[in-house]
């Protein structure tokens, strides 16, 4: 979702210089009248000329900031880093510039090297959370949200995200009351209405959440992001109310809005989104002969590693997330939600032109390199995994597959199904933070196309490297969930436990980042089994596509 961030200001702070040029005198006068735009065009002139300082490089990067130009302001505010590097307000600024660039660790570190500076420093604390919880860190954007409000309680934005926060772990009544305390400092907060709809949607009131959607999309102030996402809203508002088609006009109106907004990184030359991804992998595998794969023998884990390792894959929306929790509710596992564990690896070997070739020639030694960060990783996320089985979520793990037959020969392998027709639907539908997969679910043709070419390539990956693959469809699970979990259970090597059947119970403490998040929390359900029906006229021109896995997984 957006960044509501109220603190969008550079640093105001008067111009200092022994004899300072008469442009500098200009700046300090335009930034006491509060005429921003007159400061930055200053700004930019000054640098024009050759001149340097701080305040000038914050400027000029407040204006790439609010143009979206956010590697541009990066780069500015770097400059002003290096000239000040102890400067909170710069530090701050430049969390905020690297978190809208997609760089949130990195807005993470800028903001705790802020706080370092200045730990009264209450938007430090939001930004913090911004990036904590555009990664999925849920826990960590609520402890930054609250800090940041224990130091300045009116910050509308961070009440209106704790809001949504609380929403999402199904606490209304909290998510309602902190969304109202944000509505009584900014009564057209958008995202404190969110955090209402969202409410309202899990709790069937959808009528209440249409109008508060329309409330927002028709408010002139809201910016292009939030007013798509209200009609995202609002299409799941109308869904609710049966009224289909309206709702997925909303869905498409929605998209279209959100493509043009992130065309520019997602489109330039070179850049490499999840369709290209996948076409690239399949020709880089199909060059390479079956028996690279084969690894001589497993290799030893460190002490304080997990007793088993599994891969939860499949596809965005085809129920990993379900599973995942089904899992986390047994005292011997431990699951781990879409984090980078494979970060380094994925660079060298899947992000890489090339990687495939090299990944399967790769030494002993290397293997054992790679594996060895694989547990640094799940170490410094300080979750605890020894005597346990790790299952890793991570649905479009689907694309790596190689990489972890390669470094995990003994690995479990939990692909998860659903009908494809479902699955694309609800991907369209569905809000995501974007990134370089979920940008194709912004066109319907592009959502099939990517579930179309990705489930061609696990085949390819499964008919040739050596995996131990376990298929649980969706809608078994739901018709039949204690024996489909105890077959999962036996795959994993456990034997099953109660606790598995109130796994919603214990999925609301972990703050879900998924947005499968509010139906995990209902426990299984069969309301989601078959919804592509109602939208069978507007899933005609992708059916075609989805026809031969419909088929091949037994749907009708």
């Amino acid at each position: 979702m957006l960044n509501n961030d109220r603190d969008k200001r550079p640093a105001t702070g008067t111009v200092q210089n022994a004899k300072p040029p008469q442009i500098y005198l200009d700046i300090d006068a335009a930034m006491r009248r509060s005429d921003m735009q007159r400061a930055m065009e200053l700004a930019r002139q000054a640098l024009k000329d050759g001149l340097r300082h701080p305040v000038l490089f914050n400027l000029r990067a407040y204006g790439h900031e609010l143009e979206g130009r956010f590697a541009d302001a990066c780069a500015d505010l770097g400059e002003a880093r290096a000239l000040t590097p102890r400067d909170p307000v710069i530090l701050n600024a430049l969390a905020r510039c690297l978190s809208g660039a997609g760089r949130h660790i990195d807005a993470i570190e800028a903001c705790e090297a802020a706080l370092t500076e200045d730990p009264a420093f209450a938007m430090a604390y939001y930004n913090k959370g911004i990036a904590h919880e555009q990664i999925g860190e849920l826990k960590a954007a609520s402890s930054a949200y609250r800090n940041a409000l224990q130091r300045d309680p009116k910050i509308a934005d961070a009440l209106a995200r704790l809001a949504g926060l609380e929403a999402r772990r199904g606490q209304h009544s909290d998510a309602r009351a902190l969304a109202d305390r944000a509505l009584a400092i900014m009564p057209k907060h958008a995202i404190a209405e969110f955090a209402h709809i969202v409410s309202d949607l899990a709790e069937k009131e959808f009528a209440d959440a249409e109008r508060r959607a329309r409330k927002v999309i028709q408010e002139p102030a809201t910016n292009a992001q939030a007013r798509a996402n209200a009609q995202s809203f609002l299409g799941d508002a109308l869904d609710g109310q049966g009224r289909f088609g309206e709702a997925f006009a909303c869905y498409t109106h929605a998209n279209s809005a959100l493509k043009e907004i992130f065309r520019e990184p997602y489109e330039r030359a070179g850049k490499e989104t999840g369709r290209k991804l996948a076409r690239r992998l399949s020709q880089e595998f199909n060059a390479i002969a079956k028996d690279a794969w084969q690894t001589p023998s497993p290799f030893p884990v460190p002490n304080d590693a997990a007793d088993g390792l599994a891969f939860l894959v499949g596809f965005p929306r085809a129920g990993t997330t379900l599973l995942g929790q089904i899992l986390a509710a047994h005292s011997r596992v431990a699951t781990i939600i879409e984090r980078p564990l494979l970060g380094m690896a994925l660079r060298e070997f899947i992000q890489t032109r090339g990687g495939l070739g090299r990944l399967s020639a790769l030494s002993p030694k290397d293997i054992e390199r790679h594996r060895q960060q694989f547990w640094r990783n799940v170490q410094i996320l300080g979750v605890p995994v020894q005597g346990k089985i790790l299952v890793e979520q991570t649905p479009l793990n689907t694309l790596h597959l190689p990489l972890i037959a390669k470094l995990f020969p003994g690995a479990k392998i939990v692909f998860a199904l659903r009908d494809p027709r479902d699955v694309v639907l609800s991907c369209y539908r569905r809000l995501f933070v974007i990134n370089d997969y979920v940008y194709e679910f912004l066109t319907l043709d592009g959502t099939a196309h990517f579930y179309d070419e990705t489930m061609a390539l696990a085949s390819q990956y499964r008919d040739r490297l050596p995996l131990s693959v376990l298929d649980v469809s969706n809608e078994d699970l739901v018709a039949d969930f204690d024996g489909q979990t105890r077959r999962l259970c036996d795959f994993l090597g456990l034997a099953f436990e109660d606790s598995m059947r109130g796994f919603a119970r214990s999925a609301a403490a972990r703050q879900i980042a998924t947005p499968s998040a509010i139906q995990v929390l209902k426990g299984v359900s069969g309301e989601g089994v078959g919804h592509w029906r109602n939208y069978q006229d507007q899933l005609e021109p992708v059916l075609p596509i989805l026809a031969p896995w419909v088929d091949r997984f037994g749907y009708v």
